[in-house]
């Protein structure tokens, strides 16, 4: 078949068209998009929940499931004059054996490190982010200056809409320096990416809460707890989770288990 040189220089153009009337579907921009995805209206709390396991590798070897991961966080969004969107979380998550899961696989002692086999405990966490997205689909950190040696590169993938559901990512890449008590360990890595799921319909409609879905993955450097040393290797974390309107809709145990070590993760 023969091209013409007309057909060449419109090709760009033409693949681009199924992602711009995609995109256009839901009848918001590519952030409103997001922000029924992934938030609530302002100053509405949002609550995931989410489960599922961390991976770890010495370099050269094959992954083998660590620990078993289990949490909830809740988030709130604020409209900012400069079209930016502020957005805060805290989250409340616990590693649990790696054969185990729910409540019950919670670690809250030692457990053989599957790379060394030696002794190690799971640290929980409670953890705070604050973060701005911007118009132009990108996730900053909300700090005035970034701190020295930090490298911090984070997005919004535009939506992808196929057969009545939308698809779109928040990507973050970190570099950030060797922690002072370990400097021999090097640059600590944390990217992750977080990939939002909703059925088009459920984005469109004039209710306040959006169900979505997530699924989320992670290549990061070991953890201190892991006691790995100068050991060559990162862990990989992947959970699923679910939006919830309210931390009622998260199960009973997991829900007492927060409060009684957290007693103002709601406040």
């Amino acid at each position: 078949m023969k091209v013409s040189r007309r057909t060449l220089l419109a090709a760009p153009a033409l693949l681009a068209m199924p992602r711009a009337l995609r995109a256009a579907e839901t009848g918001l921009s590519p952030l409103e998009t997001f922000l029924r995805i992934r938030c609530s209206p302002p100053e509405t709390r949002t609550f995931w929940w989410y489960s599922g396991q961390m991976l770890a590798r010495l370099t050269g070897e094959p992954a083998r499931t660590m620990v078993s991961v289990i949490g909830v966080s809740h988030s709130q969004i604020t409209r900012r004059p400069d079209g930016r969107i502020g957005y805060k979380l805290l989250e409340a998550g616990y590693y649990g054996h790696p054969d185990q899961r729910g409540v019950e696989a919670i670690a809250d002692g030692p457990i053989a490190n599957v790379l060394t086999g030696a002794p190690m405990t799971p640290e929980h966490y409670l953890s705070p982010q604050a973060i701005i997205f911007t118009p132009e689909l990108a996730v900053l950190p909300d700090l005035p200056t970034l701190p020295p040696g930090l490298d911090y590169t984070g997005r919004i993938t535009p939506p992808d809409i196929k057969a009545g559901r939308v698809w779109m990512a928040e990507e973050l890449f970190v570099k950030a320096p060797p922690a002072r008590s370990a400097p021999e360990n090097g640059p600590r890595i944390a990217n992750s990416l977080a990939n939002f799921e909703a059925a088009l319909d459920d984005v469109t409609s004039a209710a306040e809460f959006v169900p979505a879905t997530m699924q989320y993955t992670t290549l990061n450097s070991f953890r201190p707890w892991m006691n790995m040393g100068t050991a060559s290797g990162a862990i990989m974390m992947r959970l699923n989770a679910v939006k919830l309107p309210s931390f009622d809709a998260v199960p009973e145990d997991l829900r007492a288990r927060i409060l009684r070590d957290h007693p103002d993760f709601l406040a």
